[in-house]
């Protein structure tokens, strides 16, 4: 098994747990970030499989060829891989005069970390759910909270109970006093800041602020703009950014990026996985985004070109 110290050729002010964080931190740190930048080092494959909303994926293999790329304000965060990449992609950062940047040890321990904090389950939830136990003559077990992911940053969320006889595949148990919730692994990501209550009939009802579901309507160009406003915009604010859209034309929409988004190495990545993703999964009419911005101009763009 890997150990820190066995990488004793390494720098010597370099301290891998100044930067390492347990789960919770890692998570609380995300949220709390006025400029935070968060990178899978897992594959394409695994990353397409789970990953946290909002993280750009970037494999390792590919990590030491990219730290040009890399944004040098702002925090960055690194999970996925193993512990050893882990922590060979933290001493890249540190050799290249990164400074502010954390990890967690694999992305299993990350979502292996989740607890009750993450959720926020009303009195009157707990009450219901321990009564609807103990009427059932304890033939249940707890509840499970369907997540299913819709884009990038939305979700649908349902709740289910789960018998004593069914042991629930792919799923994370949390321990509350009198149950226990369920998630599925690939949920995880989605349930920080999850709230269970009873709704006007007095049923149980799962909603996160961040992520839930809402109808958007009006012409394309205002449902753009609801996307934007609602998703993109609030994503990419930690870092800076703001992207604004220019024209809807032909089934194609042309935006433009600016702030900390002009310039940015990484907006390609951002372009792909974040942008693109949230417009097209709510808007289906629009199919194909173009980035139209000058990251070259502007008083202030991200990246600065050369002198010729």
């Amino acid at each position: 098994m890997f150990k820190f110290s066995d990488l004793s050729d390494k720098e010597e002010d370099f301290n891998a747990q100044d930067h390492l964080l347990s789960p919770k931190k890692f998570f609380e740190k995300r949220r709390i970030a006025k400029k935070v930048y968060v990178f899978d080092l897992r594959s394409s494959e695994d990353y397409e499989t789970s990953h946290l909303p909002g993280a750009h994926n970037l494999p390792f293999e590919n990590f030491e060829d990219s730290i040009y790329q890399m944004p040098f304000s702002g925090e960055i965060m690194l999970y996925g891989g193993d512990q050893k990449e882990l922590f060979s992609a933290a001493e890249i950062l540190y050799d290249n005069g990164f400074e502010i940047f954390y990890f967690i040890d694999s992305y299993d321990s990350l979502i292996g970390g989740v607890d009750a904090s993450f959720i926020d389950i009303s009195q009157k939830a707990q009450e219901h759910i321990t009564s609807f136990i103990k009427d059932s003559a304890e033939k249940f077990q707890g509840i499970s909270i369907i997540i299913e992911t819709k884009t990038e940053l939305k979700a649908n969320y349902s709740i289910q109970f789960i018998e004593l006889s069914a042991t629930p595949a792919e799923k994370i148990s949390i321990d509350f006093e009198n149950f226990q919730v369920f998630v599925s692994n690939e949920g995880i990501p989605y349930l920080e800041g999850t709230e269970v209550d009873l709704n006007d009939k007095g049923e149980l009802e799962a909603f996160n602020p961040n992520m839930s579901i809402t109808e958007i309507s009006g012409s394309v160009e205002e449902q753009i703009q609801h996307v934007l406003d609602e998703e993109v915009n609030p994503m990419v604010a930690s870092h800076g950014g703001v992207v604004s859209l220019l024209e809807v034309k032909d089934h194609n929409a042309y935006l433009e990026f600016g702030g900390g988004c002009q310039g940015c190495g990484m907006i390609d990545v951002t372009l792909k996985q974040g942008v693109e993703v949230m417009i097209k999964a709510q808007i289906p009419e629009i199919e194909a985004i173009y980035d139209v911005t000058d990251h070259a101009g502007g008083t202030n763009p991200y990246y600065q070109p050369s002198a010729k």
